[in-house]
């Protein structure tokens, strides 16, 4: 690297604004890559390792161990060898002098306007497009250790038939943390609980992976409430047991650069996931009840009764569409010879993310099963 660049405070969380410098990795004058361990910081929930966001050399160390820094705030200073120490002082002095700290309210007003409902104690985050009571509602679920912007790249799509509620679910996104045992029973029984609070009396349900379980399991408990579902790389079907190695190593990740090689078995291209992903991440991980909430949803998949109690029960599902990728390291292949008679069934060149992978192919073959859902 050849300029002056700040190293600043993380924001890790939605309610985080300052974080204090408990151990430094790096001295000054040390050189680091991008991911190296660079500083650990604390916050009033968590004490974490901060990654190298980018290659570089560590010229000065502006917060000391024990400082508390507001968040964006400077922490230290990559420079080349051959700056001089005026130059770090006036950097360092002019960036005091433009940085503005984010208050406790501007950081709420920075966040992504949300829609939420409350049911009983817990807040879930939702997101619905159109009008409720207008049409056929869609809902989406989403899997392990996603949130409702899986849907990103199809919510349009999925939308022009009709509205639409994406949610996060319980220990996921935005929503709650508090999960008693995170079995499919309680994520699905939230779902429902959700729907009836939206006063939504009958729905097609898309899933994916874990996500495709628990709309199983909300059609296989409420059959008047369910019309079709189609399921995306699903979890629960007759075929391979779900790949236990990396949902551990989702829960178990401490950093981005431990996380990265986790998520690669999401696609079937590997290098699709990137630095970026991993760290959108662990900021969701690092949020206060996400690593418990994960680990009890974990061992739920790990035991895999849940899962394997529906399979008897394949015959009493709705119209269903399964759409699977051909490379998937996660949920693997469906064993076809053993799903119903009258299921449809596709397959395509992608990995477990296929939604992701191949988005176009995805939206139209979920918008034929929905629109065959009409007749």
């Amino acid at each position: 690297m050849s300029e002056i660049v700040a190293i600043t405070m993380p924001k890790w969380g939605l309610t985080m604004t300052e974080g204090t410098v408990t151990t430094w990795w790096k001295k000054a004058g040390d050189s680091f890559v991008e991911g190296d361990e660079l500083v650990d910081i604390e916050t009033s929930k968590i004490n974490n390792n901060y990654d190298a966001p980018f290659a570089g050399r560590l010229a000065r160390i502006v917060a000391s161990e024990g400082d508390t820094v507001p968040v964006g705030g400077l922490i230290g200073i990559s420079a080349p060898e051959e700056t001089a120490a005026a130059e770090l002082d006036a950097f360092a002095a002019d960036f005091s002098a433009r940085f503005v700290p984010e208050t406790q309210g501007e950081a709420a007003d920075t966040e992504t306007p949300r829609q939420t409902v409350t049911v009983g104690d817990k807040e879930y985050r939702i997101n619905v497009i159109g009008d409720l009571a207008t049409g056929d509602v869609t809902v989406l679920i989403h899997g392990f250790s996603g949130d409702l912007d899986n849907w990103l790249f199809n919510i349009e799509a999925i939308a022009s038939l009709g509205p639409v509620i994406s949610l996060d679910l319980p220990g996921h996104g935005a929503s709650d943390k508090r999960l008693q045992s995170g079995s499919l029973a309680e994520l699905s029984g939230a779902v429902k609980r959700v729907l009836d609070a939206l006063h939504v009396e009958r729905c097609d349900i898309v899933g994916h992976s874990l996500g495709c379980a628990v709309a199983m399991r909300i059609a296989l408990d409420r059959p008047a409430l369910v019309r079709s579902i189609v399921l995306l790389a699903p979890a629960g079907l007759p075929g391979p047991a779900v790949n236990m190695a990396f949902i551990h190593g989702v829960v178990e990740a401490q950093n981005s650069r431990q996380l990265l090689p986790v998520l690669r078995d999401l696609f079937a291209d590997p290098d699709a996931a990137t630095r970026e992903m991993a760290d959108e991440m662990m900021k969701y991980k690092r949020l206060d009840g996400v690593d418990e909430a994960l680990a009890k949803i974990a061992a739920g998949l790990e035991s895999g009764d849940e899962l394997a109690a529906l399979q008897p029960d394949l015959g009493r599902l709705p119209r269903t569409t399964v759409i699977y990728g051909q490379h998937d390291r996660v949920t693997g292949l469906p064993d076809l010879t053993a799903l119903p008679p009258g299921w449809q069934v596709v397959a395509v060149d992608a990995g477990h993310m296929l939604h992701m992978e191949q988005v176009e192919e995805i939206n139209i073959l979920v918008v034929e099963a929905l629109t065959g859902a009409d007749a």
